[in-house]
């Protein structure tokens, strides 16, 4: 692999302010401003209409050379009242870019100035609600300004009340929801099959964000200016009230869920993104726990088709060598899933930093197929994947469509899982989670194999003397009378 780790050679992630926009889009009624450079929120839309195929609004405080030197209080504060006046949200997110983190902008105490000065306050109902949240690019990826941006929308609209007894009132007052609180990469389809599931055996519950709508959503007469849908204020709110949170993800720190446990005593429970047969599995078992409702017979029956297609495929599946790239969560559940095939993840990477990503795709090996060994790497580009992919000579590669350059130049086929997907329509209906959605992956996956060996690496069968003329087929019939 390479030794060139002096430089970042095409990363293998998308940065901070990236993410936080994945999650303040599925709040409703809710803008995205970015302090910093106009160019941020150019690219920032550009990406996500690419992959969701949609209009998306995210604004910007156009921070210049001036801005640089002398500070950017008066392009945010001109940036707020612009988007207040054009677009009239319920919340603004503002999350912070490379420039205005060097610079030190305080913007939090913009935002209170800002605030005083227009006579904004805290009301969920009558106000406009204004959340910062810290995401300079330099410092880590879109997954960890994904997770800081839920953790700001969940610490803002869940304060405790001033008045203590408010507050006992509230404690008191518990409303029998769970919330579910996914991680990044799931899509609108994904959100709406998770939805769907939490109806059937939750049946009231919270899921943040829900961007099921506003990143999919049916084509009107007109254009809103901030796409319809996304998880509601009051539902936030009321998340300290709820029986459980659950999160999806266990490679990652989900700090929502751990913030409504600490600061409201909501037990919090982690859970891998239920992509494949053990991961389900983990999923249902957690909210039979939970809930104690019944496991539905619908689930059981698509459990049962997908473990009929397991046994279909694996003739095909099984000691297929993949790489398998993206974000740490996905690659994990997806490792589990390709183990359960038979297949063997001879290269398992994420581009993002993460603590305990390689524990936990070490740990998952030995629990199912202790005798394979991958080169597991974390914190990588494309450059150090492609020397990797290069030494560990992988049949198929699972990931985003960012590694569509390796697949070519190595003549690897590609399956497109996660985020971003830039070279094919249809992202946001794609679906990986539940039962139905491991037998869509399923199918997706093993068809990419038969394509390729049929296209490049089957061997030339000889025709069978029986069937290759005439007389052979009459001795045939003669022998069988």
């Amino acid at each position: 692999m390479t030794k060139r780790n002096y430089a970042t050679v095409n990363p293998c992630v998308m940065c901070q302010p990236m993410g936080s926009a994945l999650a303040f889009k599925g709040v409703e009624n809710t803008m995205v401003l970015y302090h910093g450079s106009q160019g941020c929120s150019t690219y920032m839309r550009l990406h996500l209409a690419h992959h969701f195929r949609e209009p998306v609004d995210i604004a910007s405080s156009s921070l210049s050379e001036k801005g640089a030197v002398y500070g950017g209080r008066e392009n945010l504060k001109k940036g707020l009242r612009n988007v207040i006046n054009r677009y009239n949200p319920k919340v603004i997110g503002v999350a912070t870019t490379c420039l205005a983190e060097t610079i030190g902008d305080d913007v939090p105490s913009i935002i209170r100035e800002f605030k005083e000065e227009a006579g904004i306050g805290d009301d969920l109902e009558k106000d406009i609600i204004i959340i910062p949240v810290s995401t300079p690019s330099y410092g880590e990826s879109h997954v960890s300004g994904y997770i800081k941006a839920l953790d700001a929308i969940v610490r803002k609209l869940t304060e405790k009340p001033e008045n203590p007894e408010e507050s006992k009132i509230s404690e008191d007052a518990g409303n029998g929801k769970l919330n579910l609180i996914p991680v990044e990469s799931v899509s609108p389809a994904d959100v709406r099959e998770l939805k769907e599931i939490l109806a059937e055996t939750a049946g009231d519950y919270i899921f943040l964000p829900d961007i099921s709508e506003t990143f999919d959503a049916p084509l009107g007469e007109e254009l809103p200016k901030i796409a319809p849908g996304g998880t509601t204020l009051a539902e936030i709110a009321d998340m300290p009230n709820s029986k459980a949170s659950l999160g999806l993800g266990v490679v990652s720190t989900n700090l929502a869920v751990k913030y409504l446990e600490t600061s409201h005593g909501v037990p919090g429970h982690n859970v891998p993104i239920p992509i494949g047969l053990l991961n389900n599995d983990l999923f249902f078992t957690e909210l039979v726990r939970i809930l104690g409702c019944p496991i539905p017979e619908k689930y059981q029956k698509e459990r049962g088709r997908l473990l009929d297609a397991m046994v279909d495929v694996h003739k095909y599946l099984y000691g297929v060598k993949a790489a398998v790239y993206g974000d740490p969560d996905t690659v994990f559940s997806l490792t589990t899933f390709m183990l359960e095939l038979g297949m063997n993840p001879v290269l398992v990477a994420t581009g993002s930093k993460s603590r305990d990503f390689e524990k936990r795709i070490k740990q998952i090996f030995e629990e199912i197929r202790p005798e394979l060994e991958p080169v597991v790497l974390n914190g990588i580009d494309f450059d150090t994947l492609n020397d990797a992919v290069g030494e560990c000579s992988p049949e198929i590669l699972i990931g985003n469509s960012n590694g569509r350059h390796i697949a070519k130049a190595r003549n690897i086929p590609l399956v497109r899982v996660g985020l971003p997907i830039h070279d094919r329509v249809g992202a946001q209906r794609i679906l990986t989670v539940g039962y139905r959605g491991a037998l869509e992956l399923l199918d997706r996956i093993t068809n990419t194999i038969l394509e390729a060996t049929d296209t490049f690496t089957a061997p030339v069968q000889v025709e069978p003397a029986a069937y290759a003329g005439q007389e052979a087929g009459d001795d045939c019939i003669e022998g069988a009378q």
